[in-house]
């Protein structure tokens, strides 16, 4: 039976809930709400947040300062 989110795996929530804090670029305390919401363990709540903490680093961002200019 389908859910309020249009999924009805955990699976599928989760990763609906992890695609939407990247894209909508939302932070923890919005992150973690809205997991506490559709009824996410703590555990795997943190494992979130590790994972969109991680993909918001920019790795272009960094790789261009380690890349020297024109002479």
């Amino acid at each position: 039976m389908p859910n309020g989110t249009g999924t009805s795996e955990p699976s599928l929530r989760v990763s609906r809930l992890i695609a939407e804090a990247l894209v909508q670029r939302h932070g923890p305390r919005r992150i973690v709400k809205r997991a506490a919401h559709f009824g996410i363990c703590p555990a795997l709540t943190r494992a979130m947040l590790a994972a969109c903490g991680q993909t918001a680093v920019d790795p272009l961002t960094a790789a261009r300062r380690d890349v020297p200019g024109p002479a």
